[in-house]
């Protein structure tokens, strides 16, 4: 029996004895909830999150791959860039998030990169019995999971659909000019890379000094504060998600070069959050998203 087994096994064992918090909705039903997700600060944000406004069952956690931070084939001065990229990235989420754990009292399976897609996972799944599944930051779920939890299956997409679908959808609309795109978009998942129905979707508040990774850790920090409101909504049947409008462009991280995302702190330091708040009613008015909250 390999460590994996063990500890799954195990874990599954002592699930009962575990899984003693109980959140009750309004209507006095609890609402079950399972996440799959990765391992940063702005990972575990979102699992506590869930943990304080559902009925979080399990989590399980899936490696980030190691070749985004990758350097090599870079001149120096590229491998530099992208190593601050990243550091400033980690400095800001541990400022807005702080040095948090997941949540101790939640069971937790951890996974390598690309083994989210397996046996395993369905099998851990269809023991839980979740009301909903909340993806956030894991690889793209494939088909034969998705087909056995129709429409219990929720992806929080770090962009807003249907402008932005893919990878990097917060870094994009800043290479183009677009800080109006900025937001997340809470979806029912389904094949198709962000192109589930909607439930809601979110703008973050920015200010003209916010840097880079600032903007987007805003995006999260609303995104988890809302994600528990709007799963209890769908889950008593009061949203109707909404169906997106067709967009065929989806955005990869191989497509962020490293010019690319000079470009993205030019435009910023060039004072792109200070112009788009000028005049952000009038911008946002023209890429409408959906909402399902008065606030």
């Amino acid at each position: 029996m390999t460590a994996m087994t063990f500890l799954v096994e195990k874990q599954i064992y002592l699930k009962e004895k575990v899984f003693s918090k109980t959140a009750y909705l309004q209507n006095g039903t609890p609402m079950r909830t399972v996440l799959l997700t990765s391992n940063s600060f702005r990972h575990k944000y979102i699992s506590q999150c869930l943990a304080s406004g559902t009925d979080l069952q399990l989590i399980i956690t899936e490696e980030k791959s190691a070749t985004i931070e990758n350097t090599e084939g870079l001149n120096e001065t590229d491998a530099r860039f992208i190593k601050d990229h990243f550091e400033s990235r980690s400095a800001s989420e541990e400022k807005f998030f702080g040095n948090m754990g997941f949540p101790e009292d939640i069971l937790q399976i951890k996974l390598q990169y690309k083994e989210v897609n397996t046996e395993l996972t369905l099998e851990l799944l269809k023991e839980t019995d979740p009301d909903i599944i909340v993806l956030f930051g894991t690889s793209i779920i494939k088909d034969f999971i998705l087909k056995a939890f129709p429409n219990k299956i929720i992806n929080l997409h770090l962009g807003l659909s249907p402008y932005y679908k893919g990878s990097a959808t917060n870094l994009f609309p800043l290479l183009y000019e677009q800080p109006q795109c900025l937001g997340a978009t809470i979806h029912l998942a389904e094949k198709k890379v962000d192109s589930g129905k909607i439930l809601h979707q979110l703008r973050p508040d920015l200010s003209k000094d916010d840097n880079l990774h600032d903007a987007g850790n805003k995006v999260i920090k609303r995104a988890g504060t809302l994600l528990p409101e709007i799963l209890k909504l769908y889950f008593r049947g009061e949203i109707i998600p909404i169906m997106q409008k067709a967009n065929v462009k989806i955005y990869r991280n191989s497509d962020l070069t490293t010019d690319k995302l000079r470009n993205i702190y030019d435009n910023i330091e060039k004072g792109l959050f200070s112009t788009y708040l000028m005049d952000k009613d009038q911008i946002d008015n023209k890429y409408p998203i959906i909402s399902n909250l008065k606030r």
